[in-house]
């Protein structure tokens, strides 16, 4: 090889044999922190979803419980808004009543001034 090829395939090869001789194969490796981090974390989720706190039967008690309350706010809320919508139709009542006596108010007026001039 003219062009130092086998130079470059030699020291390729020293390399490789100090990286290898480097290696300690007595001692244990090291542990894998990034997928021991992962399994903690999966753990710790797993934790908070099977707490008792977050058991299907609590939830289910706990919809139940918003549920009934939800229905006395709304039979609570449609009372209210029944009374509100009689008062309105009262105020409608009085006010055509009082638009009555106005005009009424009005012709007596008129008259009073028909009758004087």
């Amino acid at each position: 090889c003219d062009d130092e090829c086998s130079g470059l395939l030699i020291s390729d090869m020293d390399r490789l044999y100090r990286i290898i001789s480097d290696v300690s194969l007595t001692t244990p490796l090291p542990p894998p922190y990034k997928a021991l981090y992962r399994f903690e974390n999966m753990t710790e989720e797993l934790k908070h979803m099977l707490s008792p706190q977050k058991a299907p039967e609590r939830l289910l008690q706990l919809a139940d419980s918003n549920l009934g309350s939800l229905v006395v706010e709304m039979d609570k809320l449609h009372s209210r808004a029944t009374r509100v919508s009689a008062d309105g139709e009262q105020v409608e009542d009085d006010a055509n009543r009082i638009h009555k006596r106005a005009e009424d108010l009005e012709q007596f007026i008129k008259d009073t001034l028909l009758g004087a001039k």
